[in-house]
């Protein structure tokens, strides 16, 4: 619909009395449009809904140096129309890996995406694993293709992510209660205040009882608990200097590619060099190798392999 109002603002530019009428209306057309929640992407040709045109080419492919969690998700278009073509892609739109080892995903954010007459584009996108025990794709490409829409408690919760951006690991580990049926205590991360709103929306969805918070001691669900709590204490660290302030994260995977934990975080990491220091315990993730990956702006920068054998 936001589409058809550009076109109304157009045509009326010139009518300074009105501008700010269509503005007003166009802010209600689009927040109708979100409502209506449809799970299929459309295109809009000439503000006419259509199927795929002859001379417009798609693809979905793994975007490396992601984390499964973050924008993993490239879409690939090219217009050989001599048309302009819309294209929208709703949160809880459902896409499968080509090969079956690796992770299925489900895009988490509400995607816009105008492509102009003989263009070519590339639109990273955030989306999240939904198979938690197949792998995610690493320096290699991956093709996906679309699927059966996300159940209704799925896409609404695929909802809730987009609309506050919750592209965190904290969001993914909820995705993975629902779609795994999973305990609410496996909610858990840095930021306490997320995941007690998420698992209050998958106790909703599920019926099931909300967790007390964990206590001082918990290693495995309180992240800021001491590290006395470690029995076996592994660790390391990375040096680093920033122009400007980044968010960063370092998180360990195993050797599929999957998150296991995130060992630190920090959404507004300050311009300078500085070390940080990061540990787990040993006693707790057991598997021979694990890979400590740190992401800043979302993207991976550092990776250290651990063996613990």
């Amino acid at each position: 619909m936001s589409i058809i109002l550009r076109n109304y603002s157009f045509r009326f530019l010139f009518m300074k009395t009105l501008t700010k009428l269509f503005l007003l209306i166009g802010v209600a057309f689009i927040s109708l449009g979100f409502e209506l929640k449809s799970r299929t992407p459309f295109w809009i040709i000439s503000n006419q809904t259509s199927v795929i045109p002859d001379g417009l080419l798609l693809a979905y492919e793994s975007n490396n140096g992601h984390s499964h969690y973050g924008k993993c998700l490239k879409l690939k278009l090219e217009n050989k129309l001599n048309k302009k073509i819309d294209y929208a892609i709703p949160a809880g739109f459902q896409l499968q890996a080509a090969d079956s080892t690796y992770q299925n995903l489900v895009v988490t954010e509400n995607v816009f995406v105008s492509i102009l007459p003989k263009q070519k584009l590339e639109i990273p996108i955030f989306a999240m694993c939904t198979e938690p025990n197949d792998a995610a794709p690493g320096s290699e490409v991956l093709s996906y293709k679309p699927i059966t829409k996300a159940n209704s408690h799925l896409s609404e919760l695929c909802e809730l992510i987009a609309q506050e951006k919750w592209h965190n690991s904290e969001a993914q580990q909820a995705v993975w209660c629902l779609v795994d049926d999973r305990s609410l205590n496996r909610i858990n991360g840095f930021d306490t205040a997320v995941v007690r709103k998420l698992q209050s929306k998958i106790a909703k969805l599920t019926n099931k009882k909300m967790p007390a918070p964990p206590t001082k001691t918990d290693y495995q669900r309180n992240y800021y608990a001491n590290s006395s709590s470690m029995k076996i204490k592994v660790g390391g660290s990375y040096s680093f200097y920033f122009s400007s302030p980044k968010s960063v994260q370092i998180a360990m995977f195993n050797t599929q590619n999957v998150l296991v934990r995130e060992l630190y975080k920090n959404e507004q990491e300050a311009a300078g060099r500085k070390t940080i220091n990061y540990a787990f315990d040993a006693s707790v993730y057991t598997e021979p190798v694990y890979y400590m990956r740190m992401f800043v702006n979302g993207e991976k920068r550092l990776e250290t392999k651990m063996n613990l054998n």
